[in-house]
């Protein structure tokens, strides 16, 4: 004990419980209003799940030239939650892919008619001629709230390489 003037006080020695308390209070309370302005759980997955999307299309090609048979990969559940699905065009039966991919937390898929792969990868339409075009899938997610906001990746298949890519974000037309 320190005598000053008259009153006696007390050393510090550190922090008091109330004072941590507090402490973890504010910071909490700050996490919170920091958690809201990140945004909607979906739109800090939306990147990983487009990479995912994007896995599976070169998996797709990669069958396709390691198997030398024609592979598909195309929307099996379109809109929220969507499922791409790949499948075997020709060759032995049964054809087991192991691979898919399904949107999470209400992405939606878009993407018009299957794209084709030839057994040396490249990517060609039903008839098996090479496409002239980049086959373009896309990811989206609408916020929901006072004012929307739309998000969208973008993975394409180049039309001649076969090179796929994400591109985003975006946002919706």
């Amino acid at each position: 004990m320190m005598r000053t003037g008259g009153t006696t006080r007390r050393a510090a020695a550190g922090i008091t419980l109330l004072e941590l308390v507090c402490a973890v209070v504010l910071v909490g309370i700050l996490g919170t209003f920091a958690m809201a302005k990140l945004g909607s759980p979906l739109t800090l997955t939306l990147p990983t799940q487009a990479q995912s999307l994007a896995d599976v299309i070169r998996r797709a090609q990669s069958l396709a030239v390691v198997r030398g048979q024609r592979m598909s990969v195309s929307v099996a559940a379109s809109g929220p939650n969507g499922r791409i699905a790949i499948a075997c065009v020709t060759g032995a039966t049964p054809c087991n892919t192991d691979a898919s991919f399904t949107a999470s937390q209400g992405a939606v898929v878009d993407f018009v008619g299957p794209v084709y792969f030839s057994s040396l990868g490249q990517p060609v339409d039903a008839s098996n001629v090479a496409r002239s075009s980049p086959a373009n899938f896309t990811l989206s997610y609408t916020t929901i709230g006072t004012s929307p906001v739309c998000v969208n990746y973008t993975v394409a298949v180049a039309a001649l390489s076969g090179r796929v890519s994400v591109t985003g974000p975006g946002t919706c037309p």
